[in-house]
């Protein structure tokens, strides 16, 4: 289209340009007999013609109205095939990618990365998906994600998924290699950043944490233990299912980080009385700068910034012990940081 755009321009100046140059027509009687020759409308001659300036017009018929029919049918069939549409979304899209902060990426739209982006919506958290395969993103449109087409691995793809401003990466490719590559790529622009990789060979564990992974995940592991949990203690999988993805039920299992200036900080679990006053349940803290999950942590020990409590308890009662307590979602820091 803009080469057919670009022909018209330049037709209709150098008619123009010659008229001036070849006649006695000031630029507007040359603008003039351009455009109505052009537009096809007919005209008077406001300036007599000798046998070049009818030349002139001559060329300008063939030549202008052919360009001005060809600019036509190109920005009729930019607006059939959804060129225009495309360009209307692909704004939308920048400016919702633009938008996000403390978002997580999901690199891979295959089954695993779908279920991933589903248990993210669900929990209200801002994230992009990306994959190379434009039709697996048909889904990603279809639930409202923003997603972009592209090699994850590559750093200029992350970057435009917002990977300075994110809080964390899954790399859930189909490909192990892919996957270590996209953990490698996402450290190396940054270091801090929570990264949880997908490997479907267990093998390749010391090579993604090698990479920088932070977690590797092996489904079919991870499906072993839950058929064998199932087998052996079927209903406390069931209540770990209600708690964590349910969305219809009043009790969660969810975490949260103090700030610096929450009321609890400084106080023990004994002292804090967080059952007596928002009725829920320490289950496990991890420490701030401390590796690994107490699953019984002191009631002695003092609260500190940057601990994350693990609680259960009613929604109601986990958003009122955020508020007063938790760390505002666009400060949170990744697990095991300092």
């Amino acid at each position: 289209m803009f080469f057919a755009l670009g022909l018209f321009v330049t037709v209709s100046v150098a008619g123009v340009i010659a008229l001036m140059a070849t006649q006695d027509a000031t630029a507007a009687d040359a603008i003039y007999f351009v455009v109505i020759t052009v537009f096809a409308v007919g005209f008077t001659e406001i300036v007599e013609l000798d046998q070049v300036g009818r030349g002139i017009i001559s060329a300008i018929i063939v030549l202008g109205v052919g360009s001005f029919t060809f600019l036509t049918v190109n920005v009729i069939e930019f607006l059939v095939e959804g060129h225009l549409l495309d360009l209307v979304g692909r704004r939308r899209m920048n400016r919702q990618l633009d938008a996000l902060d403390q978002h997580m990426i999901v690199c891979g739209f295959g089954r695993v990365g779908r279920q991933v982006a589903d248990d993210l919506s669900r929990d209200h958290t801002q994230q992009v998906v990306i994959d190379i395969d434009p039709e697996r993103l048909h889904f990603a449109a279809e639930r409202g994600l923003p997603h972009l087409v592209g090699n994850a691995s590559e750093e200029s793809v992350l970057e435009e998924a917002g990977i300075r401003r994110a809080y964390g990466v899954a790399a859930v490719t189909e490909d192990d290699a892919e996957n270590v590559l996209i953990a490698l790529t996402a450290k190396l622009v940054r270091p801090d950043l929570f990264v949880v990789v997908r490997l479907k060979d267990a093998r390749n564990t010391s090579k993604a944490h090698a990479a920088g992974a932070d977690r590797v995940i092996s489904p079919s592991e991870i499906g072993g233990h839950r058929i064998a949990a199932l087998l052996t203690k079927p209903s406390v999988v069931d209540f770990l299912d209600v708690v964590t993805h349910a969305s219809d039920v009043d009790i969660v299992l969810e975490e949260i980080e103090l700030r610096e200036d929450a009321p609890v900080v400084g106080l023990t679990l004994a002292t804090a009385r967080l059952r007596d006053t928002y009725g829920i349940n320490v289950v496990a803290i991890r420490r701030a700068g401390v590796e690994g999950l107490s699953t019984r942590p002191d009631p002695v020990v003092p609260l500190g910034a940057g601990d994350v409590l693990v609680l259960i308890g009613a929604r109601e009662d986990l958003d009122r012990l955020h508020a007063d307590n938790g760390r505002p979602t666009h400060e949170r820091r990744r697990p095991d940081a300092g």
